[in-house]
């Protein structure tokens, strides 16, 4: 078990195989609050007290789970100081849907999301270690790094972001003064697991962030 502390009001925890087996619990039932679920949530709390000094005591929590292999886990952890506040944080969390239409063959309508994905290429990788050094701190989600072996370009492909204190546009304009933004679609991420090489799949950004540690 991995505990990160991003702010007094918030955690990262990330759960490894090995993790889950010594409490005999598998990711899917993290979901549905069973005994073993909660005697696990207990557990990180403590851990993240007497490691950080985060109390959750009589605080209002809200708690997302992102699943990053198949047998990880990191789960985001928030103080919201005041309760009527967690619905609103909520509301602005989940950004409304931008969809594109695409047309098949067939002439049947495909809509496809494309708020919650961001492209991005850059010259050398050089240049996305110290983007993801710059970022670690504001995002928070799948993740991967992808290389053209055509032009030698890298592209990082991020998907949707956990940390709900972050602003997207801080991120992006970070992102841009390394690299350049393309069309951030899942049609343009399958091109790139079909045609690009694959170098880090869903952590990328905490792998490279390391390098500049």
């Amino acid at each position: 078990m991995k505990i990160e502390k991003i702010s007094d009001t918030q955690i990262k925890i990330i759960l490894n195989q090995a993790d889950l087996k010594h409490r005999d619990i598998k990711i899917s039932e993290l979901a549905y609050g069973s005994k073993k679920a909660q005697d696990l949530f207990r557990d990180m709390m403590e851990a993240a007290f007497e490691e950080y000094g985060f109390d959750v005591e009589n605080a209002p929590l809200m708690i997302e789970a992102v699943p990053l292999s198949m047998d990880s886990i990191m789960i985001i952890v928030t103080k919201v100081e005041n309760p009527e506040e967690i619905e609103e944080k909520l509301n602005a969390f989940r950004p409304k849907p931008n969809t594109r239409t695409f047309k098949k063959k067939t002439g049947v309508e495909e809509k496809v999301e494309t708020n919650n994905l961001l492209i991005y290429s850059f010259n050398t990788l050089n240049d996305v270690v110290h983007v993801s050094s710059r970022i670690y701190s504001l995002y928070c989600g799948i993740n991967s790094l992808y290389k053209d072996i055509n032009n030698g370009k890298y592209f990082l492909v991020l998907h949707k972001n956990y940390f709900i204190t972050s602003n997207t546009n801080h991120i992006e304009a970070i992102l841009s003064e390394y690299g350049e933004k393309h069309k951030s679609s899942p049609l343009s991420e399958e091109f790139l697991n079909e045609h690009g090489e694959l170098m880090i799949k869903n952590n990328a950004i905490e792998i490279l962030k390391k390098h500049l540690a």
